[in-house]
């Protein structure tokens, strides 16, 4: 009798943390899939409030104490952000998002976080982050077109600290220095020179 009770309220319990899980797991989506037609119609703010509120609920943060941190919900709080031209939070949430072992989330995850990352002009570290994406995906196009724009910005720049460039810069600048003479001043109108 005692054990067919302890089985009835075992059965009892599972069947109840299921239920509120699945209600975790259907708010969740139906939140992320509302988030699509709120980013189209530019409504950003109102969209990273459902997210909070998403994030709010006593449901999600339950389940998230037994689980670890929902890339997808990151990705998308990313994306927003990201919109909303807040790269500081962006990047963090693109972090957590590159955590997940779904390999797409992930990709698209590192190559918004490139993204940033090469709007700093730190060309380097966006191109190690472009080929972690080429790691995942080799046929993306987008990644491996600003591989090579970061490549060809990471030269520009080392050749535009260069001591052969300075030293030119240099000279240049020691040749506006020397008096020519009066010879060409502006004296009316414009002259031609043969």
């Amino acid at each position: 009798m005692l054990r067919n009770n302890l089985i009835k309220l075992f059965v009892f319990v599972l069947a109840c943390f299921l239920m509120v899980y699945g209600y975790g797991y259907y708010k969740k989506c139906h939140t992320i899939a509302m988030l699509d037609g709120k980013i189209k119609m530019g409504r950003y703010k109102e969209a990273l409030a459902s997210i909070q509120e998403l994030q709010s609920c006593i449901v999600i943060r339950t389940i998230k104490k037994l689980e670890k941190e929902d890339t997808l919900i990151a990705y998308n709080t990313g994306v927003l952000y990201t919109l909303m031209e807040n790269k500081k939070k962006a990047g963090a949430e693109y972090r957590k998002a590159m955590e997940t072992s779904d390999l797409t989330l992930k990709a698209r995850a590192i190559y918004n976080n490139a993204n940033i990352i090469a709007a700093d002009m730190d060309f380097s570290t966006a191109a190690l982050q472009y080929v972690e994406v080429l790691k995942i995906d080799p046929d993306d196009f987008q990644a491996k077109k600003n591989l090579e724009r970061m490549r060809v910005g990471e030269q520009q720049f080392n050749t535009m600290f260069s001591p052969e460039q300075q030293e030119k810069e240099d000279r240049i600048e020691a040749l506006k220095l020397i008096p020519w003479g009066t010879k060409y001043k502006y004296s009316g109108g414009q002259k031609m020179r043969w």
